[in-house]
Parts: C-alpha cells; structure tokens; sequence
C-alpha cells in the first residue's frame, strides 16, 4: 500500500457523526508536516462516494476545502450528523476524532521516496 492509499485507509477509520483533521491525519501518517498533502490527496480522491473525504476540516474547525465544492461538502456532512454553522464544524471538540490506528508509516517509508507515489 502506498502513502496515499494508506492515507484513505486512515480516513476510513473515521466513524459517522465524526471529523478530524488534515494536520491529524498526516500525524497518523507519521509526519504533521504532510497536513497539505493530505489536503491534496483527499481532493484527488477518485470516489467521494465510497471515501469519506468530507470528513477531514481545518484544525480550527473551519471546512478546509472540498474537490465537489463546499456546498457539497455541508450537505455530506449534514447526512453524517455533522452540524455546520458559519462555516464552521458546530461542537467541533466534541465531534473531532482522533483514536486512528496506526503504525505510523512515514516513519519507515522516508527513507524511501519512491513508495510515497
């Protein structure tokens, strides 16, 4: 499995009703400095259906980006439970996940930048 494959097995752990974040995905990674890849890899996500990329916002709570547009993304995660107010994850400290399990692959894979692609 590659980095970004990894990644997506990552957000997949998030239970419905909950979000994390790019900065907390990419230190499940290994690396808290990969926050933006995270972000790039979860807009080229081929299938917002089947990986719930709407899930993951800014640490702020803020809704970050999403490749099928914001509108699109309140309304994914209207359907998960996931209140949204101002542009903004509503009870964010109660909605926000982080229990991923992991082992921390960049930690192993840096060595070798041709697995990261």
């Amino acid at each position: 499995m590659n980095i970004v494959e990894y990644t997506y097995y990552l957000v997949r752990q998030i239970p419905p009703g909950r979000v994390s974040t790019y900065g907390e995905v990419a230190k499940a990674l290994g690396n808290k400095g990969y926050a933006r890849a995270v972000g790039r890899w979860m807009n080229k996500n081929p299938d917002a259906d089947t990986m719930p990329c709407f899930k993951i916002v800014s640490s702020d709570g803020s809704l970050g980006g999403f490749g099928l547009g914001l509108d699109d993304k309140i309304r994914r995660l209207n359907e998960d439970g996931i209140s949204v107010k101002n542009g903004r994850i509503e009870n964010f400290e109660n909605v926000f996940f982080d229990d991923f399990k992991t082992d921390y692959p960049l930690e192993k894979w840096i060595t070798d930048p041709l697995i990261l692609y």
